[in-house]
């Protein structure tokens, strides 16, 4: 049919229905792709977020569980420490009282403080002082063992403060024998003769019974 105006016909409209579902399969497919992304990125989240946790765990867990030990070692030394230090100072007493236990014998020596002198008096004659004065001392020894002690000069030395030794230049003992017999307690008189200037500090007693042959010293006064 002719348009009798002379104006042209519109042209028939296309439809538009493929255009839509064209649209809509994009927009779907873009959505799976979306939440496959998302899928992928919060597995690999949490499994990386699970690898780390547990190991992390346990190495906060055992540094508490180390401290309780350490600290209870020391409250287990000190009880260890207090029996083991007892018995030791018991056996350290006895041997400064017991020289030699092992050979019988032991002695208990207590020293007077000294006396000084330019002369010296005894039962037969009296002394003249060679070097500048006579020092002396009284010992009481008593013999605790089981077998004979010695009890003569050999058995003394005087030492002074400086460490140097002097010999005896006269001794008497209230025994008859040069020995204690076991119980018995004598008494020595001990003088040397020394410079005037000499301070005594200790006197030394050695025997092979009473001592082991070991030179032990006591001091004076």
């Amino acid at each position: 049919m002719s348009n009798p105006y002379g104006v042209p016909s519109a042209p028939p409209q296309k439809s538009r229905t493929g255009l839509y579902i064209g649209i809509a399969c994009g927009c779907l497919l873009l959505v799976a792709v979306l939440v496959a992304v998302v899928g992928v990125g919060l597995w690999l989240f949490s499994r990386d977020g699970g690898g780390e946790d547990p190991t992390s765990g346990p190495s906060i867990s055992q540094s508490p569980s180390e401290d309780p030990t350490t600290e209870e070692a020391p409250t287990d030394d000190p009880t260890t420490e207090d029996p083991t230090d007892d018995p030791t100072e018991t056996p350290s007493e006895d041997p400064s009282t017991d020289p030699d236990s092992s050979a019988g014998a032991s002695i208990s020596i207590q020293v007077s403080a000294p006396s000084e002198g330019a002369t010296l008096d005894t039962q037969d004659e009296t002394l003249e002082t060679e070097n500048g004065k006579f020092i002396g001392v009284e010992v009481n020894l008593t013999n605790n063992g089981s077998e004979d002690i010695g009890l003569a000069g050999k058995n003394f030395r005087f030492y002074d403060d400086a460490g140097n030794e002097h010999s005896l230049r006269y001794a008497s003992f209230s025994t008859s024998g040069p020995q204690v017999t076991p119980g018995e307690e004598a008494t020595a008189q001990l003088y040397a003769d020394v410079p005037t200037d000499m301070v005594l500090k200790e006197i030394s007693y050695t025997d092979v019974v009473g001592t082991g042959g070991e030179e032990i010293t006591f001091p004076v006064g």
